[in-house]
């Protein structure tokens, strides 16, 4: 038992770290899209919240919704 919530806490922490550095990649895209005036500022920051940030959360939100639903 101990050794599957090991394995479920190492993928959730690659999970975040995967999710962190999408989001830090995405954002600086969209900055420099912006900064070659191929973006408006608020075209970047619409881009960079539904590309960079919707994504990962909903990966991560459903990771912990489904690890509660087969802990019942």
């Amino acid at each position: 038992m101990r050794d599957a919530s090991r394995q479920q806490a190492r993928a959730e922490q690659r999970a975040l770290i995967l999710a962190v550095a999408w989001m830090l990649v995405v954002q600086l895209a969209c900055v420099a899209l912006w900064d070659a005036g191929w973006l408006a500022r608020q075209a970047a920051l619409v881009h960079w919240l539904v590309v960079g940030v919707l994504p990962p959360a909903f990966a991560l939100w459903g990771m912990r919704h489904s690890d509660a639903e087969t802990a019942r």
